[in-house]
């Protein structure tokens, strides 16, 4: 009796996921291929759907076919799975070189990831340089804005207030104005002193010479 396999066990001897020989069959048997079933309608494969699927991948990777293509091929009557499978003389040789491939590329694309961190921690660098640098211009702007601020006030207080030598000058004149004040006084009073005697000796002679005349 030939052994026949469930759904896992026979994906994992061909090398696939379970999910991926569902999808496989699925298609297959749209185009008629039949596999065969259990009591409880669960799929058993043979050693012969073992070719079928062996020779349905192989021209799906290695021939380029499409899957619809591939399964058009096989379920085809005339076809003989031992015909595709003969040629696949290094399969093991193919898979290694993919996995080089596919080793290449990851360590390519590890490459320019990294390449991308440092970029990015320069940027992160930069950025870091530049917010230092706008915090100091901020400082310095604030300190020239206090420093403007009390230069403008003390320009204000000079323009409101005399400067010392102006008030000075100011307090001079002052003086000077006061000193002569001081002289003019004393001369009106040494005048009006000298004055008035001799206003009152006119006065006596005046009535003297009137006295003669009416006598």
């Amino acid at each position: 009796m030939a052994a026949l396999y469930a759904t896992g066990a026979f994906a994992e001897q061909l090398g696939i996921s379970k999910a991926s020989l569902q999808h496989y069959i699925t298609i297959l048997e749209k185009h008629g291929y039949e596999v065969r079933r259990n009591s409880r309608m669960h799929r058993q494969f043979s050693d012969e759907d073992f070719m079928v699927l062996r020779a349905f991948l192989m021209l799906n990777k290695h021939r380029g076919l499409k899957l619809k293509e591939a399964a058009q091929t096989v379920t085809n009557p005339e076809f003989e799975p031992a015909e595709i499978l003969k040629h696949d003389i290094i399969p093991a040789s193919y898979q290694l070189s993919q996995f080089e491939d596919l080793s290449n590329s990851m360590q390519l694309l590890a490459t320019h990831v990294h390449g991308i961190e440092q970029q990015n921690m320069q940027l992160l660098t930069l950025i870091e340089e530049q917010r230092t640098q706008n915090e100091l211009l901020l400082e310095q702007n604030q300190t020239l804005k206090q420093q403007f601020g009390v230069m403008m006030q003390h320009i204000l207080d000079q323009a409101n207030e005399p400067s010392t030598l102006h008030q000075r000058q100011l307090d001079r004149v002052e003086q000077q104005n006061s000193a002569i004040m001081s002289v003019l006084n004393k001369l009106n009073v040494t005048q009006q002193e000298f004055t008035a005697p001799s206003q009152l000796e006119s006065e006596k002679q005046t009535k003297s010479v009137f006295g003669k005349l009416f006598k």
